[in-house]
Order: C-alpha cells, then sequence, then structure tokens
C-alpha cells in the first residue's frame, strides 16, 4: 500500500509537472501568437538591418504592407511596435492615449535635453503636465503668438533683404541656409528678446544642429542598453555633451543679461509692463510664484531648447521642402503666386500678416506638403506604460511606439492618388493641423501633440508668402522640374538629402532692400 501511494504520488508529480510546462508552452504560444507580426527577427540584432538606411518611414511603410498595420519589430534589445494606419494610430494617441503618454529616455535626449526636463520628452507626469500648462496658457498661446508679429515682420523682411543681395549677386540662392538663419532669429528674439547677438545664435545654432542629428533614437546604447559602454567608445556621448556645454555657455550668458534687464527695469520704473520674449515670461512667473516651476536654470534652458527646435528647425526645412514642390509642380507654383500677388499687391508690408487669412490656396498648398513631407515622419516615439490590446494584438509594456505619420498621410484608403501633390484635395477638406484626424498628423495628436504648431505655423506662412509675393523662382539652367531631387534624410526631423539651390529675381522687392 504504501509502494503503491508511493508510487501514485511520483506519477502525480510528473503529471503535474508535465501539465504546467504543456500550459506554460501553450501560454507562451498563445502570448506569441497574440504579438503583432513582423518580419524576421535575427539573433542579437532583431530586425535592426531594416532601419540602417535614410529613410526609415519609406522602409516601414513597405513593411506594413506585407505585416500590417501594427507590426512588431526588435531593435536590438528594444520590442518596437510600428503604427502605419489611422484606425491604430488612433487607438494608441487617443483611446489608449495615457498609457502611451510617456516617452522612452534616449541618451540624445538626457544629455542634450537636460535629463528629460523639456515638454517633449519629459516622462509623463505632473512636471510634464506643468510645462504643457506653461507652454499652452503662458508661452505659445494664440495671444502670444500674435504679439510676436512685429518679429516675424521685421526678420522676414530682413530674409528678403539678404535673398534680393543674392539676386544681384547673380549667385543662385542656398534656401536651407537663408531659411535657417531666418527661422532662427525669429526664435531667438522670441525667446530671448534683443539680448539674443547674431554671434550667440550662431553658435546656439551650431550646437542645435549637433543635438538633432544625434537624436534620432538609434544609438548603440539606445538600442542595446547592456552595450551602453560603447557609446563612450565611439565617442557619441562626448559629442552630445561637447554640443550640451557650448548651448548651456549661450544659454547661461542670455539669462543673465535678462536677468539684468529686468532689475534695470524695476529700478526704472514703477509701471507694468507685459513681457515681451519668452525667458522674460518664464523668470516672472518663478519669481512671483504664479505656477508651480522649478526655480533652477536647467528647468528654463530645457524649455527653451524646445522652443528652438521645433522653431528654427522644422519652420525651415518645411519652407524648403514646400518651394521644392512648387518647383516640381510649375502650374501650382503660378496658380499660389497669382494668388499672392493680388492679395498683397498695393497692401503694405505691415499688412502682410494680416492678410495671410485671405490666402486661401497658399496655405492648401501648404498643408499639401506637410502631408507629403511631415516634419516629424515617425512623430517622437511613445512609451507603453502597461500592457494593452491595439489593433488585436498585445503590445506588451515598455514597448517603443513608432507612429508613421509619413505612411499614414500617404495610406491609399484615406487619401485619393496618395503619391501625388494635390493642393485642392484641402479645398472642402475639414482635415486640419489639430490632431483630430488621424489620417493627418504632421504635429501629433493627443496629450503629446506638439504645443509650438501655432507659433511654428505663423513664421512658416510669413516666411513662404513673402519669398513667393517679392521673388520669381527658376531652376539652375538645363534642370527640368521633373528632375528636381526630392530624396530625403531623416534624423530627428525629415529634411532634404541635398540642398535646393535656386535663380531668383526681383518682384516688386522694396528700394531698401
Amino acid at each position: 500500500m504504501e509502494l503503491n501511494t508511493a508510487t501514485l504520488l511520483s506519477i502525480a508529480l510528473v503529471s503535474l509537472t508535465i501539465l504546467v510546462s504543456v500550459l506554460r508552452r501553450k501560454s507562451a504560444s498563445s502570448s506569441k501568437k497574440r504579438r503583432p507580426p513582423g518580419p524576421l527577427s535575427l539573433p542579437f540584432i532583431g530586425s535592426l538591418l531594416h532601419l540602417l538606411t535614410s529613410q526609415p518611414p519609406v522602409v516601414l511603410r513597405d513593411l506594413a504592407k506585407k505585416y500590417g498595420p501594427v507590426m512588431y519589430l526588435r531593435l536590438g534589445q528594444i520590442d518596437t511596435v510600428v503604427i502605419s494606419s489611422p484606425v491604430e494610430a488612433q487607438e494608441v494617441l487617443r483611446d489608449n492615449n495615457l498609457n502611451f503618454s510617456s516617452r522612452p529616455s534616449l541618451l540624445a535626449t538626457e544629455i542634450f535635453c537636460y535629463d528629460n526636463m523639456d515638454i517633449a520628452f519629459a516622462p509623463y507626469g505632473a512636471y510634464w503636465r506643468m510645462l504643457r500648462k506653461l507652454c499652452t496658457m503662458e508661452l505659445l498661446s494664440v495671444r502670444k503668438v500674435r504679439q510676436f508679429a512685429p518679429i516675424r515682420d521685421s526678420e522676414t523682411m530682413s530674409l528678403v533683404r539678404d535673398v534680393g543681395a543674392i539676386s544681384r549677386s547673380g549667385r543662385p540662392v542656398n534656401l536651407a541656409s537663408v531659411l535657417m538663419s531666418c527661422s532662427n532669429s525669429i526664435t531667438a528674439k522670441a525667446a530671448f528678446g534683443e539680448v539674443c547677438s547674431a554671434e550667440l545664435r550662431e553658435q546656439f545654432l551650431s550646437a542645435m544642429e549637433v543635438g538633432v542629428r544625434l537624436g534620432g533614437g538609434l544609438s548603440i546604447g539606445d538600442l542595446f542598453p547592456s552595450l551602453w559602454f560603447l557609446d563612450i567608445i565611439t565617442g557619441l556621448k562626448r559629442r552630445l555633451w561637447q554640443a550640451r556645454r557650448q548651448t548651456d555657455a549661450v544659454f547661461e550668458t542670455i539669462i543673465a543679461e535678462c536677468e539684468a534687464r529686468r532689475e534695470k527695469k524695476k529700478k526704472t520704473s514703477t509701471a507694468t509692463t507685459e513681457d515681451d520674449d519668452v525667458l522674460s515670461v518664464i523668470l516672472r512667473l518663478r519669481d512671483e510664484g504664479e505656477i508651480e516651476f522649478p526655480s533652477g536654470n536647467t528647468n528654463i534652458k530645457a524649455i527653451i531648447l524646445d522652443l528652438f527646435i521645433g522653431g528654427t528647425e522644422t519652420t525651415a526645412t518645411s519652407v524648403e521642402w514646400i518651394m521644392s514642390e512648387l518647383m516640381r509642380n510649375p502650374e501650382v507654383m503660378a496658380k499660389v503666386q497669382a494668388e499672392v500677388r493680388r492679395v498683397f499687391d498695393t497692401k503694405t508690408p505691415q499688412d502682410h500678416e494680416v492678410l495671410i487669412e485671405e490666402l486661401c490656396y497658399m496655405r492648401m498648398m501648404v498643408k499639401e506638403v506637410m502631408r507629403l513631407h511631415p516634419p516629424l515622419p515617425l512623430l517622437i516615439p511613445h512609451f507603453a506604460r502597461e500592457t494593452c490590446d491595439i489593433g488585436g494584438f498585445e503590445v506588451t509594456a515598455g514597448s517603443r511606439i513608432l507612429v508613421n505619420g509619413w505612411a499614414i498621410a500617404r495610406h491609399p484608403d484615406y487619401w485619393h492618388d496618395a503619391e501625388e501633390f494635390i493642393p485642392e484635395r484641402f479645398e472642402r477638406s475639414k482635415v486640419d493641423y489639430k490632431g483630430t484626424h488621424f489620417e493627418y498628423l504632421p504635429f501629433g495628436s493627443g496629450r503629446r501633440m506638439c504645443p509650438g504648431s501655432n507659433f511654428g505655423l505663423a513664421a512658416l506662412e510669413l516666411i513662404l508668402a513673402r519669398l513667393l509675393y517679392y521673388f520669381d523662382w527658376s531652376l539652375l539652367a538645363g534642370t527640368r522640374p521633373d528632375e528636381v531631387d526630392m530624396d530625403m534624410v531623416v534624423g530627428a526631423t525629415l529634411k532634404r538629402k541635398n540642398p535646393l539651390n535656386l535663380v531668383v529675381t526681383p518682384y516688386n522687392v522694396p528700394m531698401e532692400s
């Protein structure tokens, strides 16, 4: 009896072990089955080879055609889910917005963005909510953006004068160079007022270029956390810290000058005057305690840095893409230029920004270019705080989420002749920049939508309108419209691979230019 009992007990234990093993395999199989489909994952590197290209949005769009709108990629040691359809984008950005409202921490943002204290990469929580409130209610509100109109007017007329000088020299215009200089000046004066010299702006611009170029999230440490030390060996970390120290030096100088200017105002006047620039607003709010704002200069630098990157890089590159499409489509160029000149003729330059509202075709054309060439083609990565279902598949906690806005805006189920440049498609369309139409996400959607879209668009539209009004543009001799190079390179933003150089002829340029 004891032998039989022992035997039965042994059999029971073995059976239990087998049952647990089978259930584990079944559970793993079920879990694996529910995970989004994706391409073959190689040992150690996973699917990383697919992204070793200057055009990841295109590659990811092509892969999604095979594997579906919710696609799994193992990028090194990181689980990544790519969203390529408006329906699933809505699930991520609206229906499960809170779960995906945080950001992954990347090497470049930790160093260059002051330990993720900026609004773009700050983890979701009380600090980020405070930043968001600060931006939407104070720094980049509609009222504040309107207040910057004199700066936009002055700096875009300086751009007109610069382009006019180049035209008189007979040289072609390197659009990337003049646009970056103009958008940087607008942002600098909006952020700091008159205390930021041209020399300081140039120093900051060069440092920002390094940070943006290295900020794509594909460093070795970002993809292989266990190999973090290789970013030290390759020198990536050193280059990022050099850029950080360069921006620090500029910021420290400017903040000190702004503090001194504010102290001088207090002593010379008892009247309360409205702050003109963003930095002065931040310092006033800090001093008066009107908002729970961390008082350290590091927090201030992180906020201003975001404004610079968003207001300079994306504005300049977007205008360059617009001009590229216009040179490829002469009939659209003729139509939009005729509209601008009809509206602006007989008006003073001071009237131009107010008249932008009347440039309906130009604004449709801008929307179309932002559809084909969104500033952030993969948006900014989201981070899954908890495991949830998207599109019927399980997205595990800790996964990085890439929303392929570039592919979504070319989705043939939502856009007729999706690859074609047709501004008229927006003539009766209700689609706008607000992120409520998930087939069109140039500025994202939901909690982490770009808070500076109004600031950027106001500058972009005035720059473009004045370039079209004051000048005629043509390609270099021997170049046909269908030969315009449209190759792109994607880092943190979508840029032209090669600068656009154009021949310019003045039209009705003011005498002082």
